[in-house]
């Protein structure tokens, strides 16, 4: 069984961890979404993540979306090759860029 985990790593971070697919992105989508919607900065490290498929990109692409909207900063750090390797091949790996 395959899962997801978002667990707080100090003040404005976070850390995903698990596997992001299908059937985890849903199970985490919403909880993601609150902390980036309430705005202000926000550190989100990958480090942990274990496998990952189009579900992941999707699930940071949107939360870059949220983030632009909601006025958040949010700083995607530790991503896997994996994941960069998919967001090339779909060409929106600006969208994964932090801002300078």
């Amino acid at each position: 069984m395959s899962g997801a985990t978002l667990k707080q790593a100090g003040r404005g971070r976070w850390k995903l961890s698990g596997v992001l697919d299908f059937n985890s992105v849903p199970a985490i989508w919403p909880a993601l979404e609150k902390l980036v919607s309430a705005g202000g900065r926000m550190t989100l490290s990958l480090a942990g993540i274990r496998q990952t498929n189009s579900a992941g990109l999707v699930l940071l692409v949107e939360a870059r979306d949220v983030a632009q909207r909601t006025h958040c900063h949010l700083h995607l750090t530790d991503l896997p090759a994996e994941l960069l390797d998919l967001a090339r091949m779909s060409r929106c790996e600006g969208l994964l860029a932090n801002e300078a």
